[in-house]
């Protein structure tokens, strides 16, 4: 059974009481990227509970790529997972950003 993105983020807010948990994950469902602008842990969280292609689909390319910074991603835990990130940034700034022509 795969679990809907919804379901994904409520999970991935494990630690917060039920209330503020459903509120926080329609924060994100509805706006994700200014929640995540204005809440860097939040978005960490995000980033080593979602997989990538959940993180494109609630994002877009263009809003994901300018939320991955060097300093978010050097906040990654372990290694390994930055360099995931470190890679995923440089692919989507060449391949997602291109003009068209």
């Amino acid at each position: 059974m795969q679990l809907s993105v919804n379901e994904k983020i409520k999970a991935m807010l494990w630690d917060l009481p039920a209330g503020k948990r459903d509120m926080v994950a329609r924060e994100i469902i509805d706006n994700p990227f200014i929640t995540f602008k204005n809440n860097e842990q939040l978005f960490l969280n995000a980033m080593n509970s979602l997989s990538w292609y959940d993180l494109i689909n609630l994002l877009g390319k263009q809003d994901l790529n300018d939320l991955i910074t060097e300093t978010t991603i050097n906040k990654l835990f372990p290694p390994q997972r930055r360099r995931y990130y470190h890679n995923a940034k440089r692919l989507l700034s060449k391949y997602a950003l291109s003009t068209p022509g």
